[in-house]
């Protein structure tokens, strides 16, 4: 996925559950920052240690560290989680360093666009639009939203207690 995706997808998911869109964008970046940082210096492949499912905790309570701040932190996390879930389509080493991957060694970067790549970067555009363009009609469908979700529970809990 490119960078608009990246972006877009995380803004709008993370201002849907009310974190700091800013640090969850940060979070959406920090795998790449990380990696093709680490690819510059010298590393197997641009998709490397941020790339695992390990680091976005690591992430998360690096920032807790250094800022004392649950969002902040639980918003870092959500991006970098985010941006593996949005990177799935292509190789991507999931349980690193656990399990070694064949693909470090003949790692490149040739780019094409894919259906998969259109359409995330078409939907991360129009969420940056939707958030922050729209900003006053996404606050109200965000609340809309959670009083139906809320309202729903409670229904459901009313059920199973009789």
């Amino acid at each position: 996925m490119l960078l608009l995706g990246h972006i877009g997808i995380t803004a709008f998911v993370s201002s849907m559950i009310y974190l700091p869109a800013f640090f969850a964008i940060v979070g959406s970046l920090l795998p790449d920052i990380v990696d093709k940082g680490l690819f510059l210096l010298g590393a197997p492949c641009g998709r490397f240690i941020a790339h695992s499912i390990f680091f976005f905790p690591i992430a998360g309570s690096v920032i807790y560290l250094i800022t004392r701040n649950k969002k902040f932190a639980i918003a870092i996390s959500l991006g970098s989680l985010l941006h593996l879930i949005q990177d799935m389509n292509d190789n991507v080493p999931f349980l690193y360093p656990l399990k070694n991957y064949t693909f470090f060694v003949t790692c490149n970067f040739e780019f094409e666009f894919t259906p998969f790549i259109i359409v995330s970067e078409i939907l991360g555009s129009l969420s940056l639009l939707f958030v922050y363009g729209f900003n006053k009609n996404f606050l109200k469908l965000r609340k809309l939203f959670w009083r139906e979700v809320n309202g729903r529970f409670k229904r459901t809990c009313s059920i199973l207690q009789r």
